[in-house]
């Protein structure tokens, strides 16, 4: 039967850890409302499929980890939107855009914590209250994120909002994952299947045009499984409407495998390089192109690209999203 404690730590302070019966462990921290571990057993061994930092003074240096992403991820374009005739002015922190949120999104807020075990899952549910004209955004908002691991090995994160006066929200969870449990090894053999038949087409600064491209026979064709190789990738996925799973990550040794089933319209796919080489993890150093970052949510552009969707967060009509790995190991 899965159990959730709360634990505490020098290097963490205040976490929690979710354990069900078949020896997953998830653990959560209420800095960013973020998970910080995703630990499997594999040939009597423990690996730890997430890669994150070792402190939280770590996670504040490197704070899209594994963080709730918030209030709307990826990039406004301009740092700015028109919403019912009135024109917002967000913070322009990333090349003249807004990028998940502005200066201190979601992922630099402590949030409030509650443990809960339900049946065969337990988990967390945080919350945090973001006040009308923070960062530029309007609305009095309560955000919740509920994380749970169930006893059928399935890890979830669910987003909840509610608003007094109408805003955007597109929140995400970044998690960045290394199946082979350290992120010194490059992300390259891994084999990973989108059942995604376009992306979103972006500028240079990764804001979208509002175009789609096909992904056949381009870098981003997954839609049968292929190995990531050495393919660059931050865009978003959108993702089939009848597809059941939105995608499949496996290990090289094929001994771990993740399948997201979500019900955001797209999942962003982000690799590292370069920049994030070198940085010091909890399970080694990060190699070149030594993660691959999950992120169910709305198309971001949405908010001027009606042709995908609405992100617009209303009084009469509170938010609610959930996206649930399925682990095999």
């Amino acid at each position: 039967m899965a159990t959730v404690e709360k634990l505490e730590s020098k290097e963490l302070g205040t976490y929690y850890e979710v354990k069900n019966e078949n020896g997953v462990v998830l653990g959560l921290h209420p800095f960013g409302a973020r998970s910080i571990s995703l630990v499997v057993p594999v040939d009597d061994t423990l690996r730890d499929v997430l890669v994150g930092c070792k402190t939280i003074a770590d996670y504040k240096e490197n704070s899209y980890y594994n963080a709730a992403i918030g209030p709307v991820a990826g990039r406004i374009a301009g740092a700015r939107f028109e919403l019912e005739g009135t024109i917002y002015e967000t913070e322009a922190n990333q090349k003249g855009n807004t990028l998940h949120g502005g200066f201190e999104g979601f992922d630099l807020r402590d949030w409030q914590a509650q443990t809960f075990s339900l049946g065969n899952k337990a988990g967390v549910v945080f919350t945090l209250e973001d006040e009308d004209g923070n960062h530029g955004f309007p609305g009095n908002v309560v955000a919740k994120v509920t994380y749970t691991l169930s006893d059928d090995n399935q890890y979830s994160f669910k987003f909840e909002a509610t608003t007094d006066k109408a805003t955007l929200f597109n929140p995400t969870n970044h998690g960045y994952y290394n199946l082979t449990g350290t992120p010194s090894e490059a992300i390259d053999e891994h084999l990973l299947q989108i059942n995604a038949k376009f992306v979103a087409k972006t500028n240079n600064d990764v804001t979208t045009t509002g175009e789609k491209v096909a992904v056949a026979g381009t870098k981003f064709d997954f839609i049968s499984e292929n190995k990531i190789g050495e393919t660059l990738l931050d865009d978003p996925f959108l993702i089939e409407d009848d597809a059941e799973e939105a995608l499949t990550l496996t290990s090289p040794d094929g001994k771990v495998a993740l399948t997201l089933i979500t019900q955001a319209p797209a999942v962003v796919i982000y690799t590292t390089g370069t920049a994030e080489a070198g940085t010091e993890m909890k399970n080694g150093v990060m190699a070149n192109h030594g993660a691959v970052a999950i992120e169910p949510q709305g198309v971001p552009g949405t908010e001027i690209y009606p042709q995908f969707g609405s992100i617009t967060l209303t009084p009469d009509e509170p938010y609610s999203m959930e996206s649930t790995f399925k682990l095999v190991f």
